[in-house]
């Protein structure tokens, strides 16, 4: 009796599957699904759930029943070939916009015989979570499922997460059949997509550094402050204002000590440069304060520090302050650092005037009347140069030094005046144009007196007194003369200059035999005491 219910249930399947043969080949639009032209394959084209569907026939060889013709109920058909027994696959997919859901069954089983479903999840996106759930079918129980299922009643559910873009995910349901049945059963799936928002929890910080060029300057120099402003937090600072505190003997052009700057909005990892510009005004050490506050990121401070020192250079030269014309004079140069800096090109030069002439300057460069020393001075030190200086005419002349340190832009000079005077040398000569006399002769005596020396001498006189052997016979010269008796006085020679020559005549008479000396004396305003002079003539 089963062997021939079986054997009518085989004759009714092969049955319907004639018929849907032959109704492969008329579509029907309102059921809305076509067969495709490969006797293989059956595509079914639903809108729900899905859109195309895959039925391969395992009876592909058969040949179609005789139209006028059935089979007898009670007769088994024949056993179809043993190739035309291998099972096929039907093939299902639902595409949506993020994931794919692929699925594949067997197209024939047993019965009693366990078959698998096969899906595959493919995510076209990112998404977060996407759900698969399964029917298991009527006439069949659950057997297993991978990855292992959420199963409550009829019910197969996946659920997966966090998919990325391409990952493909494959999932499988196993269930035996327990009567012979279409067995139908659809997967659903749902994509969870996820719209994501990061809130950041931030704390506004702020850092201020502030820095100088240089940390020694110059008293009344230029000095550039640089202030750079920080949000090393991961959140907006607002309101942020710098403010930046002079100290005293540091000031700024405007005038006042505290220099405000408004930053306003510093984002985080954002920095602002300020750069203050001031001169500085007294010696030593002064530190600058900048701070830095906001409205949300409390404040913060730091400082530069510099030393204010100063760079000086002096000279002073002393010299003799008299010397006569064709004599030397001495002059020392003193050259000393005044400052708080050692300075190292320091040029000392000293300039000799014309009316004098340079002789010797020890270590120096001589060039002319210049005399040039270079050399270096430490803080506070002095060093001493010697020069030697010829008058080579009268007058008062000044003897100018410079020295220069062009580092610091540092300069001095001085000078050291020398009067020069010349001083008269008197020089008093006589000779007689007659010698020797017989008594009776007259003979003229010549007196020149000479100024050798290099200044005029003033109130030059001479007086003359002849022997007894001898009587005035005259007397002229520069200046008039007075005869009294045997003595001539000649008024005096207001000035005698430098190198003049005067002179007077004096002639006489022989009166007696003997040695006659004609004596003569000199003098002047410069003369301590008289200078004489004689001449001797033979009376016979």
């Amino acid at each position: 009796m089963n062997k021939l219910l079986g054997a009518s249930a085989l004759t009714g399947m092969m049955f319907l599957s004639v018929a849907q043969l032959s109704a492969a080949r008329n579509v029907d639009e309102g059921k809305n699904f076509t067969v495709s032209d490969s006797p293989n394959t059956t595509v079914f084209n639903l809108q729900t759930p899905s859109i195309n569907r895959h039925i391969h026939d395992f009876n592909t060889n058969k040949a179609a029943a005789p139209a006028a013709q059935a089979a007898p109920v009670a007769q088994a058909a024949p056993a179809p070939a043993a190739e035309d027994c291998t099972p096929g696959t039907v093939t299902d997919y639902v595409d949506k916009y993020l994931v794919r859901l692929e699925k594949s069954a067997p197209a024939q089983v047993a019965l009693n015989e366990p078959y698998t479903y096969s899906y595959t999840v493919t995510a076209k996106d990112k998404v977060k979570k996407v759900v698969v759930e399964e029917a298991i079918p009527e006439g069949t129980t659950y057997v297993s499922s991978s990855p292992e299922a959420e199963v409550k009643g009829s019910s197969v559910t996946w659920t997966l997460y966090n998919l990325e873009k391409g990952d493909s995910v494959p999932l499988s349901l196993t269930v035996t059949p327990t009567a012979v049945a279409e067995l139908s059963n659809c997967a659903t799936i749902e994509a969870y997509p996820e719209a994501c928002t990061t809130t950041t929890v931030g704390v506004p910080e702020l850092a201020i550094v502030k820095s100088t060029p240089d940390e020694q300057v110059l008293l009344n120099a230029g000095v550039p402050w640089n202030i750079t402003v920080t949000n090393t937090g991961n959140f907006c600072a607002y309101d942020v204002v710098v403010t930046d505190t002079l100290p005293a003997g540091v000031a700024h052009e405007s005038g006042s000590s505290e220099l405000v700057t408004e930053i306003g909005t510093l984002a985080p990892g954002e920095s602002r440069d300020i750069t203050v510009n001031t001169t500085v005004t007294a010696k030593g050490e002064h530190c600058n304060v900048a701070m830095v506050s906001s409205s949300n990121a409390g404040s913060a401070q730091d400082d530069a520090c510099i030393k204010v020192v100063e760079a000086g250079l002096d000279v002073v030269k002393d010299g003799t302050p008299m010397q006569f014309v064709g004599k030397q004079a001495s002059y020392t140069i003193t050259a000393t650092n005044t400052g708080d800096v050692p300075l190292s090109d320091v040029v000392v030069t000293d300039t000799v005037p014309s009316q004098n002439k340079l002789l010797s300057a020890p270590g120096a460069q001589i060039d002319g009347n210049t005399a040039t020393w270079i050399t270096s001075l430490a803080a506070g030190e002095s060093k001493k140069f010697e020069l030697t200086a010829l008058g080579l005419q009268d007058g008062t002349y000044c003897n100018q030094v410079a020295a220069d340190c062009s580092a610091y832009g540092l300069s001095a000079s001085d000078d050291a005046c020398t009067e020069w005077r010349g001083y008269p040398a008197l020089l008093i000569e006589v000779i007689d144009t007659e010698d020797p006399l017989l008594v009776g002769e007259e003979t003229t005596y010549i007196l020149q007196i000479t100024n050798q020396g290099t200044a005029p001498d003033t109130n030059v006189t001479l007086n003359v007194a002849l022997p007894s052997n001898l009587e005035v016979v005259s007397a002229s010269g520069a200046t008039q003369g007075t005869i009294s008796g045997r003595n001539v006085s000649f008024a005096a020679y207001p000035v005698l200059k430098a190198k003049e020559i005067i002179e007077f005549r004096v002639k006489a008479k022989a009166v007696t035999e003997g040695d006659a000396r004609f004596k003569a004396q000199m003098n002047s305003d410069l003369l301590k005491s008289p200078v004489p002079e004689e001449e001797s003539t033979q009376v016979y």
